[in-house]
């Protein structure tokens, strides 16, 4: 199938920046999926291949981890080398690796994508070909650790929950809300006075459509580190995710 790998690069606009002139973790999230669509649609197996194809099938990401060294400035220039990376039969690996100007590493993540049937919102089988394009040179890149587990466990409802309303614009192509949408939604769970993340590891588990209302919860395990539940008024989850705070470079 050729080159299985797909290196893109952009400047950092302003909006998205944070007060500090610096890209958010929404702003890189972005990027990352965008990477990743660019990439499948090369490799022919995008949304848009399947639906030429005469499948209405398409990708959903049920976990994304992210670690950043480094935010770039406004203005700097960014690539995102990623790869597909094996997986199972129903679950697909996705790495990428964040550079700046100079080569420099500014971060890495790693995903995990499944199909879904657009009609019936049930899960199908990976075809074949998406796994014979997995990348067999580069090693993941978090090497062999694994990936950490962590759940909600706070045994009641807490009394500052933030409450979010999916609007038309946070709607995407397969029809509901884009998973970058629930990391700004429980980024705002984490108090003003928390030092900015670098890291989040994100567990996505249910969709939410337009007009739905959904619930943030926060608790902070240690220093630094929060656990975020977002959820339906009928105690359904739809995220539980994960976010680091360490002293990185500016």
């Amino acid at each position: 199938m050729g080159d299985v790998y797909g290196e893109y690069s952009w400047s950092v606009r302003t909006y998205e920046c944070g007060p500090d002139g610096y890209a958010t973790m929404v702003a890189v999230c972005n990027w990352l999926q965008e990477a990743a669509s660019i990439n499948a649609e090369e490799l022919s197996f995008s949304k848009t291949n399947f639906e030429a194809a005469g499948a209405n099938i398409s990708w959903v990401l049920t976990r994304l981890r992210v670690r950043m060294t480094r935010f770039p400035k406004w203005g700097e220039r960014v690539s995102i080398l990623t790869f597909p990376r094996g997986g199972r039969r129903i679950v697909a690996y996705r790495d990428f690796v964040l550079t700046g100007e100079g080569g420099e590493e500014l971060g890495t993540a790693t995903s995990e994508w499944m199909l879904i049937d657009l009609a019936s919102r049930k899960l199908v089988a990976i075809p074949e070909a998406v796994f014979a394009a997995a990348n067999t040179v580069r090693k993941p890149v978090f090497g062999e650790e694994s990936q950490p587990k962590f759940r909600w466990d706070c045994r009641e409802s807490l009394s500052d929950a933030l409450v979010f309303r999916a609007r038309r614009g946070d709607i995407d192509l397969n029809g509901h809300v884009n998973n970058v949408h629930y990391i700004e939604w429980f980024l705002e769970g984490r108090p003003d006075s928390a030092p900015p993340c670098h890291e989040v590891d994100v567990i996505f588990k249910s969709e939410t459509f337009a007009g739905e209302e959904v619930r943030v919860e926060s608790v902070e395990t240690e220093e630094g580190v929060f656990i975020h539940r977002v959820y339906a008024p009928d105690g359904r989850d739809h995220v539980i995710s994960r976010s680091v705070a360490h002293q990185i470079a500016t």
